[in-house]
């Protein structure tokens, strides 16, 4: 009768163990959620102001969109949500293919980074509020 108890015991450790495990990777998804929802707000804010600012300097208008590109799709790999991640991967390839070649191309890429933006933070805030 003694082994019963000794069976019992680590078979109730090992099922207390691995809950904790599964709730501590719970803990840590909504964590990177949160802290890439806050990033691609910061950077979607960023692009805003600097893409009116820079409209008419192409070479730093395309620098920028590339760091916000570059910045996006790092969030976009440790966001732990697949919607969330999709979304911030779309708006670094929206901002990727925007073709800069002069000032005039410079002005109308501004007018895309911001039209980009708007749809991709509608998508990237619904992700955010999701669950």
């Amino acid at each position: 009768m003694r082994l019963l108890p000794r069976v019992i015991l680590p078979v109730s450790a090992a099922a207390v163990l691995l809950t904790g495990c599964g709730e501590l990777q719970e803990v840590s998804g909504t964590v990177d959620k949160a802290q890439a929802c806050l990033e691609a707000t910061k950077i979607a804010g960023e692009i805003a102001a600097k893409a009116t600012e820079l409209a008419n300097n192409p070479d730093q208008l395309e620098k920028a969109l590339g760091d916000a590109a570059t910045k996006l799709d790092s969030a976009a790999k440790k966001a732990g949500d697949t919607t969330l991640s999709e979304a911030l991967q779309g708006l670094a390839n929206a901002y990727q293919n925007i073709n800069i070649t002069d000032v005039n191309s410079a002005v109308d890429a501004a007018q895309k980074a911001a039209t980009d933006t708007a749809k991709y933070m509608t998508d990237i805030t619904q992700a955010c509020a999701g669950s």
